[in-house]
């Protein structure tokens, strides 16, 4: 692929990077990264107020056909991720946005298509992610929660887990299983429903520190219309694959690791120890100098992803692989930082808090995006299966 960007990409670029720019000025300072939009109301709020400013200019629809209201393409959606990433701006719902959206273009019926596009594009409805169960995380084929079809609907019952934002979700998108007899695979449906239907309960999953952005939801006959079904009944499977690339792609963490990086360069040139500024050690040197390698090295891989994907080539191969690399590459960056920051890098709220003890949080949770979106030992498996074509070994 051409990783030259043409005049008019330059442009919206510059674009994407002025509003976000605007946008950071009005972040509260709670506001610490994703998680964080589901534990603090402020943070809910600014959220909110990104996605309505992005839905004014059509940006939540960035790469949709423009029968449904859409504008440019994968590569805007990539450059506009970017800009997001880089300032930390939220308004871009993971789960309805950048997700679901595409699946639905890709394998939804056109009724199901005019119903929940609309409101995604205007940032009046915030998704949530009914995936992993108790005993099916990684193997999410084992599932158990069901979905029973009695006339035109199906009735839920089960138990989902680590439900990011499920709380805060109006809508939720998930698997279960339709057909119990069926062979692993071909036994689950993708459904859609209203996360106020009844019968449904919600119980955050508080983390030690007591923030809560993931949940556990139960299902007790809860009612859904049959034609909230997106692909063919019984075949979740497929759309559970197709949903997972465009996961996967991950230039917003990318970008926000790039940010970190500027921020904690900055540190080392003016933070001196034993008289010399930290910069001047050749062993800081050279793992900064790493990490933004490998960071370049990281957006590339997410510009390959976007390439195939507006030529509607991409495989599962591609996603894995940005996928692994970045959630890794976050891991060893996140060890970099506390280490050059010393033992004051992990004070959370203190006058001594270097870079205002951001990473004392990030130190913590850079590890779940190795195991969200698909540990990375399922990607590993992804790349050798789908990938290289080696035989698996039972």
């Amino acid at each position: 692929m051409d990783l030259a960007l043409t005049e008019e990409q330059k442009a919206r670029k510059q674009e994407f990077y002025d509003v976000c720019k605007e946008l950071e000025k009005k972040k509260p300072p709670s506001y610490l990264g994703f998680e964080t939009i589901y534990e603090d109301e402020k943070c809910w709020e600014y959220n909110l107020h990104c996605a309505k400013e992005f839905a004014k200019k059509g940006w939540l629809a960035l790469g949709w056909p423009p029968e449904y209201g859409g504008k440019g393409d994968m590569m805007d959606r990539v450059l506009f991720a970017e800009a997001r990433g880089y300032y930390g701006i939220p308004g871009v719902d993971i789960f309805g946005v950048q997700m679901l959206a595409p699946t639905l273009l890709q394998a939804a019926s056109e009724e199901v298509k005019k119903e929940f596009l609309p409101p995604i594009a205007r940032g009046e409805v915030m998704w949530c992610e009914l995936w992993s169960e108790p005993n099916a995380g990684s193997d999410l084929a084992s599932l158990s929660a069901t979905a029973t079809k009695k006339g035109d609907e199906y009735i839920i019952n089960g138990q989902k887990t680590w439900n990011t934002g499920a709380h805060k979700g109006d809508w939720g998108f998930g698997v279960f299983k339709t057909d119990p007899a069926a062979k692993k695979h071909h036994n689950m449906t993708f459904i859609l429903l209203d996360m106020k239907t009844p019968g449904i309960t919600i119980r955050p999953i508080p983390y030690l520190d007591g923030h809560a952005p993931y949940c556990e939801v139960y299902f007790d006959d809860v009612h859904v219309p049959a034609k909230n079904i997106v692909g063919q009944e019984h075949e979740g499977w497929a759309v559970v694959n197709l949903l997972a690339g465009f996961e996967r792609s991950g230039i917003n963490e990318i970008m926000s690791y790039i940010r970190a990086l500027e921020d904690l360069v900055k540190f080392c040139n003016n933070t001196k120890r034993h008289g010399q500024p930290l910069a001047k050690d050749p062993l800081i040197r050279n793992r900064l100098a790493q990490v933004a390698c490998e960071l370049e090295a990281a957006r590339a891989l997410a510009y390959r992803v976007a390439d195939l994907q507006n030529r509607n080539e991409m495989s599962l191969m591609e996603a894995a692989a940005g996928k692994l690399f970045f959630s890794e590459l976050g891991e060893r960056f996140a060890f970099l930082a506390t280490d050059i920051l010393g033992p004051y890098g992990q004070v959370k709220t203190s006058r001594w808090s270097p870079l205002d003890g951001i990473w004392e949080r990030l130190f913590h949770e850079h590890f779940i995006t190795t195991i969200s979106m698909g540990t990375n030992e399922i990607q590993r498996n992804i790349i050798a299966w789908y990938g290289l074509g080696l035989p698996r070994i039972r």
